[in-house]
């Protein structure tokens, strides 16, 4: 995930020649089945959750239509049963499976409370996160939590939606069911980033970032808890404010 680059450091006084990690990043085609999909720019770790997570986060696919994923070269492939090509089919215009079905019927269903004790805990967890993002500055970084504050994977990777789909895609992997899973995250959430938790079924998102208009009126529209600024003791609640619960009371 890292290499050494020779830099020239410059301060205020003087400058020198030094060696600095920066992240890798590769080039990648994904494939459902035969099918094109989109080219990945990536962290060259963890693809094949990638390329799950992605394909049920954009609306291609729902979890149990994956059947496997493969790696071959710079391509990843997910593969599924050839009756489901036509649902991906529908999608292939991006801006159209974006901005439409903009309500979730299972989400909007979701009544889970989060404790606040656990958003405490999730807190304490994001503030210690080390990895590449310690060595380099130059990734983000995503987790999914369960309603107790247990981590579950956390995954590091050059752009925040690539870190979205891999944990994403860890969960659809392993048959972890989602639907009452917590989605954290370092990246703002934009409308296209609460998109992805609504189109895997997450009823939950905290994140160390603001979120926008858009997003918090899709999560509005789809009973999503939304937190954003989540830092040391101190976060902003966009909604669900109704479902955080204080156990010690």
């Amino acid at each position: 995930m890292i290499k050494k680059v020779k830099t020239l450091n410059w301060d205020e006084l003087s400058s020198s020649h030094k060696e600095d990690y920066v992240c890798i990043e590769e080039n990648y085609d994904l494939y459902i089945n035969d099918k094109f999909i989109e080219k990945m720019t990536s962290s060259p770790k963890d693809l094949k959750e990638l390329g799950a997570g992605y394909v049920i986060s954009e609306g291609y696919l729902e979890p149990g239509d994956i059947k496997d994923v493969h790696i071959d070269n710079d391509k990843i492939i997910v593969i599924t049963n050839e009756s489901k090509m036509s649902k991906s089919k529908k999608n292939d215009d991006k801006n159209n499976k974006n901005n439409n079905n903009d309500k979730n019927g299972s989400n909007s269903m979701n009544n889970i409370k989060v404790p606040l004790k656990t958003i405490f805990k999730i807190m304490e967890y994001m503030s210690n996160i080390t990895g590449v993002w310690k060595i380099t500055g130059g990734t983000h970084w995503a987790c999914l939590f369960d309603l107790n504050g247990k981590e579950i994977i956390t995954i590091e990777d050059i752009g925040r939606h690539n870190a979205v789909d891999k944990v994403i895609g860890y969960g659809v992997l392993n048959n972890i069911n989602l639907d009452d899973k917590i989605l954290v995250s370092s990246g703002r959430q934009p409308y296209v980033m609460v998109k992805k938790a609504v189109n895997a079924k997450i009823p939950a998102i905290i994140s160390k970032s603001p979120s926008t208009d858009k997003g918090v009126e899709l999560a509005k529209n789809n009973d999503i808890v939304l937190i954003g600024f989540a830092r040391k003791n101190r976060f902003v609640v966009y909604n669900g404010f109704e479902r955080i619960i204080d156990e010690d009371k």
